[in-house]
C-alpha cells in the first residue's frame, strides 16, 4: 500500500501544488494527517481513507473544470472497483456544498476523512485557507455584513457552526479548541477594524 500512496501523493502534488485556494497538495497532505489520526483504534480499511483524504478536492468546482474526473482516472488505473466505489462514494458525498444538499457519507471511512476536511477548515490554518480562497475569488475582506460573500462572513456563514457537524467525540473537541481561537481572531480583527 505504500507505493500506492506515494504514487498517489505525486499525482495530487503534480495538480495542485500551484494551487492557491487552500485546495491544495498540502492540505490533502494534512486532511490525510488528521484521518490516520481519527482512524486510530477503528476497524477501518486505510487504503480507502488514505485514497479519499489525498484525492478528495481534486474534482471539486471551486478549484477543477466542470466534468473534471481526475479522482475516477486515478482510481481506475490504481485499484480494484470495489475499492473505486468506496473511495467516489466518500469523496462524492463529504462537502459542505454536498451537506448543504442533504448528501451524506454513509461508511466509516467516510465520515473520518469528512471530519478530517471540515477540521483543516478550522484554527490558524482554517483562518489563512479563508483569506487565501477569498483572495483568489477577489472577495473583500469584510463589508459590514454577515450575509454577503467577504471573507469575514464566511467563518459566521459556515466555520463557527462545524463542531456541531463533526461526526465523532474526538473530532468535536478538536473542532471546539480551533473554533475558540478562531473566535478570539475575530474579537481582534473587529476591535481593529
Amino acid at each position: 500500500m505504500d507505493n500506492l500512496i506515494k504514487v498517489c501523493e505525486e499525482y495530487v502534488k503534480k495538480d495542485t501544488i500551484n494551487e492557491n485556494t487552500g485546495h491544495d497538495y498540502y492540505h490533502a497532505l494534512r486532511v490525510y494527517k488528521m484521518a490516520t489520526y481519527l482512524s486510530i483504534g477503528k476497524d477501518v480499511n486505510e487504503k480507502v481513507i488514505a485514497l479519499a483524504s489525498l484525492l478528495h478536492d481534486l474534482d471539486d468546482y471551486k478549484v477543477a473544470s466542470p466534468n473534471s474526473k481526475k479522482v475516477e482516472f486515478f482510481l481506475s488505473q490504481h485499484v480494484d472497483e470495489e475499492t473505486k466505489i468506496k473511495v467516489m462514494e466518500i469523496v462524492n458525498n463529504m462537502s459542505y456544498s454536498d451537506y448543504l444538499k442533504g448528501k451524506k457519507v454513509d461508511s466509516l471511512e467516510g465520515k473520518i476523512v469528512q471530519d478530517a476536511d471540515r477540521l483543516d477548515a478550522l484554527g490558524a490554518i482554517g483562518i489563512a485557507r479563508v483569506f487565501a480562497y477569498s483572495g483568489k475569488k477577489n472577495r473583500h475582506i469584510y463589508d459590514y455584513s454577515f450575509d454577503d460573500t467577504s471573507a469575514i462572513a464566511h467563518f459566521y456563514q459556515k466555520l463557527l457552526g462545524l463542531d456541531s457537524l463533526m461526526n465523532f467525540p474526538e473530532s468535536r473537541l478538536i473542532a471546539e479548541e480551533r473554533i475558540a481561537y478562531m473566535k478570539e481572531f475575530l474579537r481582534q480583527f473587529f476591535k481593529e477594524f
